[in-house]
């Protein structure tokens, strides 16, 4: 027999009635002899702590006690004091002390009033009480759902205080441990308020919202509470699999499948169902470990699908939760590929089982690892890859999830959950790509969480957060992606790193410190520098600076080039937007070859490549210095190629070839004339150095030119074209110099002349035996002319290490030790134009003395290598010290390549005796030619007569 009950105006069904009877509205049927509790609408229920600290704990505080009259006194005591004071509120119903603890004596009890009771009211008994801490139920109303709530689906909970009690605080309790966590904007929860009115929004909840939803209203030392049931019809998260895999029929025999749909073990009663053509028996289901497993045992005709050709079979388990409203199902999907006998497939491999082409054959991972290992199945087998996470990561993942619903505070979670993962981080089985992949999507999610409810990382987190970071660059080897073979996650890791830089807070005053990641905050100017590995920071501004020892590895390549050396990534603190100023100093600059441009890079976020732009480097005076203007990750690389000059080749070339026919020229000319320009000893040594600096230049340079081309010539032949390049070089030199000291003894010894003899002995031995000597010794030093150690098969020529290094400067050290006393000559003789003789009968107009000096110049350079010092020059400057070094370096090509020309202009067309003797030369010739003409022609008349 049943009765059906309701409560009056302004009553309802006591919560023992709402959980034991389902009476949780204002009517309830119920069996006839069952007692109904109603109670006022507006009770209040109050559980207080109160501190008496004038009494004592030792008898109120031992249960054992109890019993006794003393404790019974003491008992009675306590109530009479607080039932004194709570009396005072209106409707006061009851006053039950539920527990005594040390402290003096902290009484935790509860009272009931059976009607409303103003805040001011319970104010002043509470401010008549010692030192007391209140928690209320019925002054805020909350309202709930009563029924199950559709996973997937959204709800709002409504707390309605009975007054302005100031702002409001939501927790979950879950149902499983208990457990109460705050409750804060996240994916799936939202706050709005109206007057009197808080609302939290559930949006797609999920089953982590189960349990009871309670807000908190706080006012001095009293909280007001109100908490609902949320229940929720749970659906399950479902693993299946078929064993085999794949179902082997070539045979056309018949085949069993065992198909498996695993699931947590839960509180819901859910029912099972299988959907598969196939014919199957139910097994099941098998509990183990909190692990519900579902089986089907289905049989397959391979026969009939190799005459129906059918590729793959199907089945699908479905749990259903019937009380659930409308998402009532939750379905998963197992494929059977079927090996027909047509069918290709890759045989098994050890524990790979056999596999239908183009399929992937899965495991499941080793020591309790979530996820699967996989191996394709694509005309035979490729290479094996795993998406296996480390258990515990894989729990910090679920973690953060709950954290992004909206279920938790990471403020408070944050020391935790770094420590937690820095711990999974140094295990051995972390070095894989699904563990850092995992390690890299925890710290995303983390700082996206952290932005989500506005909080900021502080310097707790970040000795933790190093550790766990530089761990993940351990084994750069492990980060190419199995499927995609690229390092891409390499670019995530940084940006997530730069971004919880970005949400940072940091004070810290020193450096956090790992193997392969440096965290520090710098402020630095002028000399002195944040060192970070082999690169050092200063900045007018105060920044975080992240150097990685191994991430360049790793990172996206800049121009097909991979990076060489540290990152460093800089963050303005508090990621402030202000314009900076970054001076970076690699050591990796050190490194920079000659000539070669150093690249300052930076990791530009918007094209997700390496730029330039907005960077600096220091120049071949500073090579390790980067300047950049803005924030990111910074490194420095160097040019692949060397800077060249254009159109340098065609110039020299054609100027050697100009110089090559100005020097047979010469020659001829010289062979034409010297009867009749050399007529005393001075103009005999001078005209004798003049030949053989033509002779060996244009030895010289038919070498040079043949070697024009290194890469058609034999590794001999080009040892054997840069001894004799070395040799006429160096010849050229020191018959300068023989004519060098010709003109300065005439200078200075006016009056006594050197002997022919002697000049001659001497000038072959300086212009042809030095030379000789300086090769010889060059070429044996240097391994006997070995290649790469005397010569380089890319140029034929002498090689250059740097100052003072390499087999270049046995050339190189002697011409400009000439070049220097042949500019002393110059000047001698430039002095001597200036200063005028006693002899003189006048002094020299200004003009004719600039002229003087000019001819002098420009008549002496070429024939004693004064144009060569330009090459003292061109050995200090660097091409990237842009345009002096250009100029330099096209100044010297020019005047060098032409030097034949020169020498032709200047000695020989130019000066009045060669010219005249030229014209006498050529005039006698005609003149012969004309008077045995004209004697012929008076032959014949005499004849004809």
């Amino acid at each position: 027999m049943y009765k059906d009950c309701s409560c009056m105006v302004n009553y309802t069904y006591s919560e023992e009635m709402c959980k034991t009877y389902g009476c949780c509205n204002d009517t309830c049927r119920q069996k006839v002899n069952d007692i109904a509790v109603c109670l006022p609408k507006s009770r209040v229920s109050i559980n207080g702590f109160t501190t008496f600290a004038n009494e004592s704990c030792i008898l109120l505080c031992d249960p054992s006690k109890q019993n006794t009259k003393e404790y019974q006194d003491n008992n009675e005591k306590i109530i009479k004091m607080l039932a004194e004071k709570y009396s005072t509120l209106k409707n006061f119903d009851s006053l039950i002390i539920n527990s005594y603890r040390s402290g003096s004596v902290i009484v935790n009890y509860t009272v009931q009033v059976m009607g409303s009771v103003t805040l001011n009211q319970l104010e002043n008994v509470t401010n008549s009480l010692p030192a007391s801490d209140l928690k209320t139920t019925g002054f805020v109303v909350i309202e709930g759902p009563h029924d199950p709530i559709d996973i997937d689906s959204s709800v709002n909970i409504i707390c309605r205080p009975k007054e302005v009690m100031g702002e409001v605080r939501w927790y979950l309790i879950d149902e499983w441990n208990k457990k109460k966590t705050e409750i804060t904007t996240g994916q799936e929860a939202d706050f709005k308020y109206n007057f009197l009115e808080d609302i939290v929004q559930l949006n797609h909840i999920s089953g982590s919202w189960k349990g009871s939803i309670q807000c908190v209203y706080a006012k001095g030392s009293i909280q007001h509470t109100a908490s609902t049931v949320l229940d929720i019809a749970l659906l399950p998260e479902i693993q299946a699999k078929s064993t085999p895999q794949f179902s082997d029929c070539r045979n056309n025999q018949f085949k069993k499948a065992t198909i498996e749909c695993k699931i947590s073990k839960s509180t819901e009663n859910y029912t099972v169902t299988w959907n598969t053509a196939l014919s199957f028996t139910e097994i099941g289901p098998e509990i183990q470990d909190n692990v519900l497993t579902y089986k089907a045992e289905a049989i397959i005709n391979c026969e009939s699908y190799n005459i129906n050709r059918n590729e793959t079979l199907n089945v699908a388990c479905i749990f259903t939760n019937k009380r659930a409203k409308y998402n009532q199902n939750k379905t998963q999907k197992v494929e059977i590929p079927a090996i027909l006998s047509s069918s290709k497939f890759c045989e098994g491999d050890g524990v790979w089982p056999i596999t239908k082409n183009n399929y992937t054959a899965i495991l499941p991972c080793e020591n309790s690892a979530v996820g699967s290992q996989m191996k394709l199945c694509n005309e035979g087998w490729k290479e094996e890859f795993s998406t296996c996470v480390n258990l515990e990561l894989n729990s910090i993942k679920k973690d953060i999830e709950i954290l992004n619903k909206g279920i938790g505070l990471i403020k408070n979670d944050a020391d935790g959950l770094f420590v937690r993962i820095k711990d999974s981080t140094t295990v051995e089985t972390f070095n894989s790509y699904a563990n850092i992949n995992a390690s890299v999507g925890i710290f995303e999610a983390l700082n996206k969480v952290s932005k989500q409810q506005s909080n900021q990382w502080n310097d707790t987190v970040m000795p933790n957060f190093v550790s766990a970071i530089s761990n993940a660059l351990n084994k750069t080897d492990s980060w190419n992606n199995p499927e995609t073979k690229n390092t891409y996650l390499s670019v995530t890791y940084l940006q997530t790193i730069e971004n919880i830089i970005r949400n940072s807070n940091l004070t810290m005053s020193q450096p956090q410190k790992s193997n392969n990641v440096k965290l520090e905050v710098c402020n630095k100017t002028g000399d002195a520098h944040c060192s970070n590995f082999n690169a050092s920071i200063s900045t007018d501004n105060r920044v975080v600076v992240v150097a990685f020892r191994n991430l360049h590895e790793i990172l996206p390549k800049y121009e097909t080039r991979p990076l060489e050396t540290t990152i460093l990534s800089v963050t303005t603190v508090n990621n402030k937007t202000n314009p900076i100023s970054v001076q970076m100093m690699f050591d990796h600059g050190e490194d920079r070859l000659r000539n070669h441009e150093m690249y300052c890079l930076f990791w530009d976020e918007h094209n997700n490549t390496w730029s330039k732009d907005g960077c600096t480097w220091g120049g071949a005076e500073n090579q390790k210095l980067c300047t950049c203007t803005h924030n990111s990750a910074f490194t420095i690389m160097m040019s692949k190629n060397a800077e060249t000059l254009p159109y340098m080749k065609e110039l020299t070339y054609a100027g050697l070839g100009v110089s090559i026919v100005s020097l047979v020229l010469c020659l001829i000319i010289e062979f034409l004339v010297w009867d009749t320009v050399v007529k005393s000893d001075i103009s005999n040594f001078r005209h004798v150095a003049l030949v053989n600096i033509s002779f060996c230049l244009l030895m010289a340079h038919c070498g040079f030119l043949a070697t024009s081309d290194p890469t058609v010539i034999h590794s001999n032949w080009c040892s054997i074209l840069t001894v004799f390049k070395h040799f006429f070089f160096l010849a050229v030199f020191f018959w300068m110099l023989c004519l060098s000291v010709v003109l300065l003894h005439q200078m200075i010894f006016v009056f006594d002349q050197l002997r022919k003899k002697v000049f001659l002995v001497l000038s072959i031995t300086v212009g042809y035996v030095c030379p000789l000597i300086c090769v010889a010794t060059t070429f044996i030093t240097f391994e006997n002319g070995q290649e790469d150690k005397y010569y380089s098969k890319e140029t034929c020529w002498l090689i250059y290490r740097g100052v003072l290094k390499g087999s270049l400067f046995s050339f190189v050290i002697p011409a400009l030790t000439i070049v220097m006393v042949n500019l002393f000559t110059l000047v001698v003789v430039i002095m001597k134009i200036v200063t005028p003789t006693v002899s003189d009968s006048k002094a020299r107009d200004n003009k004719d003395v600039a002229k003087g000096m000019i001819k002098t110049i420009v008549f002496l350079s070429p024939v004693l290598g004064i144009t060569w010092l330009l090459g003292i020059l061109v050995l200090y400057l660097d091409l990237t010290q842009k345009p002096f070094a250009q100029i330099v370096s096209y100044a010297f090509t020019l005047f060098n390549s032409l030097q034949g020309f020169l020498i032709l202009l200047t000695n020989c067309l130019v000066e009045k005796k060669v010219r005249d003797a030229l014209q006498k030369r050529f005039q006698s010739k005609q003149s012969v030619n004309a008077k045995s003409e004209s004697s012929g022609k008076a032959t014949s008349s005499v004849m004809m007569k």
